[in-house]
């Protein structure tokens, strides 16, 4: 019996951590700027994996929105 709990305990532990591994994988919140004919509109927040992907998703959201832009930032 005692070994029986020993082991799910140490299983459990596992699992555990793979959850950490996953959220230290999980995406960062970007604030990605609009501009148009080279002026600031304003900016909307999107997480991302990296700055590339930041841009990409930035860029649609505003096209979603309808919103003209030529080009995005992302910090």
């Amino acid at each position: 019996m005692k070994k029986s709990v020993i082991v799910f305990l140490v299983l459990a532990g596992l699992a555990g951590l793979a959850g950490l591994s996953g959220a230290a994988q999980a995406g960062l919140k970007y604030e990605c700027s609009r501009y148009l004919n080279g002026e600031y509109q304003g900016y909307i927040t999107v997480v991302a994996n990296n700055k590339q992907e930041a841009e990409r998703k930035a860029y649609e959201k505003y096209r979603e929105l309808r919103l003209k832009v030529d080009y995005v930032r992302c910090k």
